[in-house]
């Protein structure tokens, strides 16, 4: 993108004067103001403007899917969440700005709200944003999960200030009408790229191939409008906060949930950590995002486990790099829950579904999977890789 002549406020990161169509880009003046969709409650971030005020270390933290993991953008520098801590950075220069990215492609809320504790809540941050609304669909299951989520955010005693963070695809969709009905619940602070950008794509002031380089992620210019869009929101809010002589707010309770309690808690677990009651044909595999998983490449492979919880899902990989997989069984206390499940996958990345085994189901259940020996018929191999278990409640 072209950079402004000029740098812009201390917070937000230079946005492009013109696109490389020729266009000029839109202002941040212009469309901040309708990028706000829910101006939530900033009572959270007091502890946050406190320690950046003392020069202290904070930990600023981003979970999502592929376009919070950096996809579009040139480099992992130049991802709206580094972006945003660049920003931070500039703003309290006595500070130690620390930045923890929580984004792993081709994932929602409904693993997020089981990882949220490995990759994000157990990295002590003392801020979150959180950007499912792509991924999600506008279903009342992911609003279910994506409520765990902020659930869980809010519920951490140590009082972390939580925002969202809303994108979108090149036809404008996304899930931000449930999130939003959840965000205004709970008063978190929600920040639409799609409701501050897209109307320049509809109104074909700009183009989609300005902001993105396929149909879906964003690319450095949309990187640098995410962070500027949820930068200027923080300075508004540091400023009142400032204005009214630092007050300590009072952080009101969690509201009682919209959706349920089901994911309250999460917890993932790596395939190896896993009680294995029978293994006939799995090995270890390791993956890039989830760790150490098991594998088998043949047909009659059969692998067995037990699981303490009420609500567990099993992640699997789906694709055909750099093996190409098969189908399985699964079973749940001897009921089928899958039957001929294809693990192939004809896109060229990796992908981690997750399959839904039981809900709101406690205690020990024994899971079954079996290898079969029909396959896709453009895949070249059988069997699976199973990444991982994810487990809300029931567990000691």
């Amino acid at each position: 993108m072209d950079e402004a002549p000029t740098p812009g406020p201390p917070w937000v990161p230079a946005l492009p004067a013109t696109f490389a169509s020729g266009v000029s880009a839109p202002a941040l003046d212009e469309i901040g103001p309708r990028g706000v969709f829910v101006p939530g409650d900033f009572a959270r971030f007091a502890r946050l403007w406190k320690k950046l005020e003392g020069g202290e270390s904070v930990r600023i933290a981003a979970i999502g899917g592929s376009i919070t993991a950096g996809a579009g953008a040139s480099s992992s520098d130049r991802c709206w969440g580094r972006l945003l801590c660049e920003g931070l950075g500039r703003a309290f220069p006595g500070a130690n700005v620390d930045f923890v990215n929580a984004g792993i492609g081709a994932t929602g809320s409904n693993i997020g709200a089981f990882r949220l504790k490995r990759d994000v809540l157990d990295r002590r941050p003392d801020a979150v944003v959180v950007e499912f609304a792509v991924n999600d669909s506008d279903t009342e299951a992911c609003a279910e999960t994506f409520e765990g989520v902020v659930r869980q955010l809010l519920l951490d005693p140590r009082g972390v200030a939580v925002a969202i963070l809303g994108m979108c695809d090149s036809g404008g969709r996304n899930s931000q009408d449930r999130e939003g009905e959840i965000a205004r619940h709970y008063g978190v602070p929600f920040v639409s790229w799609r409701d501050a950008l897209y109307p320049c794509v509809e109104s074909g002031r700009i183009k989609w191939s300005d902001i993105s380089p396929d149909v879906v992620h964003p690319n450095d210019a949309g990187h640098a409008y995410a962070a500027a869009l949820l930068g200027s929101l923080l300075s508004q809010a540091h400023a009142r906060w400032a204005s009214s002589g630092h007050l300590d707010p009072s952080i009101s309770p969690v509201p009682p949930p919209l959706f349920g309690t089901t994911f309250d808690s999460g917890e993932f677990l790596c395939m190896k950590d896993a009680s294995i009651v029978a293994n006939d044909g799995f090995f270890p595999l390791e993956d890039i995002c989830w760790g150490e998983g098991l594998a088998c490449t043949a047909p009659g492979g059969r692998l067995v486990f037990e699981v303490d919880g009420a609500t567990c899902s099993l992640l699997y990989r789906l694709g055909n790099k750099p093996f190409d997989w098969g189908k399985i069984d699964v079973s749940v206390d001897g009921r089928k829950i899958a039957c001929g499940l294809d693990c192939h996958g004809s896109q060229s990345w990796w992908k981690t579904p997750a399959l839904p085994l039981f809900k709101n189901e406690a205690g020990r259940h024994r899971v079954e999977v079996v290898a079969l020996s029909e396959k896709n018929a453009e895949s070249d191999g059988f069997g699976c890789h199973l990444t991982g278990v994810l487990i809300s409640g029931g567990r000691p």
